[in-house]
């Protein structure tokens, strides 16, 4: 029997907290047996219903394994850097695949980020590089997406104040960006990756072709929304976060990673660079940042 002919099973690591929602319910649209790895399991059940629920921690070798026993595929996210620190992001993967080649997973797909293939001194970006050597050398078949910048977490958590004509994203306008539907993922790891039985063993750049600066976005934001949506300048907001690097450093807020990757931004942008979905699967449409705004203001 093919994998066309049965219902898939796919096992979701590091996905049971809220910044994985979408992909957690475009995969249950796609009508996969899922199954998600949590450590509270009844919380991730009521949020589910639809899915298996698996007590343990992606940072348990043998949980990790109870997960992906017998599935056709595991999807992979893993934590974010701590204080700008990959270790707890490396220290999950290697978890992950001991887990992984216990259970003899037929396909790892992992979600990495355009602006991984080097080492930059930005530890969300440096982490998910070193998780792509290790995918790399574990001699496991897996897939790497590369995404470009979430629309989904860029653009829906600010709806409010995009209603109000702002859009805070205080960088310099003349970065061009690259953004990625995260709704897009799990179509495209089913259906062009599981079902048909493909592994890449490589990374190839997830996210839609065309790049914007800001001054394109505030654009498609008005032409989206029907009335004029701006960025404030970057003077003095982004100056000021970045005073406060320190202070969130201290705290362990998790602004203390995500604000050297918005520097990074700002000095480099967000750009892909080699293999593209375009040239794996032609046929595959990727969301335009224009569909997203527009499916956005007429929520």
């Amino acid at each position: 029997m093919n994998m066309q002919s049965r219902k898939l099973t796919v096992a979701a690591i590091g996905c049971s907290g809220h910044i994985a929602e979408t992909f957690v319910r475009g995969f249950l649209a796609e009508g996969v047996a899922l199954r998600i790895l949590a450590r509270n399991p009844n919380e991730v059940a009521r949020r589910y219903p639809g899915a298996s629920i698996v007590a343990g921690s992606m940072m348990n070798p043998a949980d990790v394994a109870k997960a992906m026993d017998g599935a056709d595929g595991a999807f992979l996210m893993t934590p974010m850097a701590v204080r700008d620190n990959p270790t707890n992001e490396i220290d999950a993967a290697n978890a992950v695949i001991a887990g992984a080649k216990a259970a003899g997973l037929r396909h790892l797909v992992y979600t990495s980020a355009i602006g991984a293939e080097r080492i930059t001194g930005v530890g969300i970006l440096d982490a998910k590089f070193q998780v792509e050597r290790l995918l790399a050398s574990s001699g496991l078949p897996c897939s790497i997406l590369r995404c470009g910048s979430y629309m989904e977490d860029i653009f829906d958590p600010r709806l409010e104040l995009l209603r109000k004509g702002k859009f805070l994203f205080p960088l310099t306008k003349s970065r061009r960006f690259t953004y990625t539907s995260q709704k897009d993922v799990p179509t495209f790891v089913v259906r062009e990756l599981l079902q048909p039985g493909r592994v890449l063993n490589r990374a190839i750049a997830f996210a839609s072709p065309r790049t914007y600066t800001i001054h394109e976005v505030e654009d498609q934001l008005t032409q989206a929304s029907g009335h004029p949506i701006k960025a404030p300048a970057k003077f003095p907001t982004y100056y000021l976060y970045m005073a406060a690097l320190p202070f969130f450093r201290w705290r362990g807020d998790r602004l203390a990673s995500i604000l050297p990757l918005i520097r990074h931004f700002d000095q480099h942008g967000c750009l892909a660079s080699g293999e593209t979905v375009a040239t794996f699967a032609p046929s595959f449409h990727m969301t335009s940042l224009d569909e997203h705004l527009r499916r956005l203001f007429r929520s």
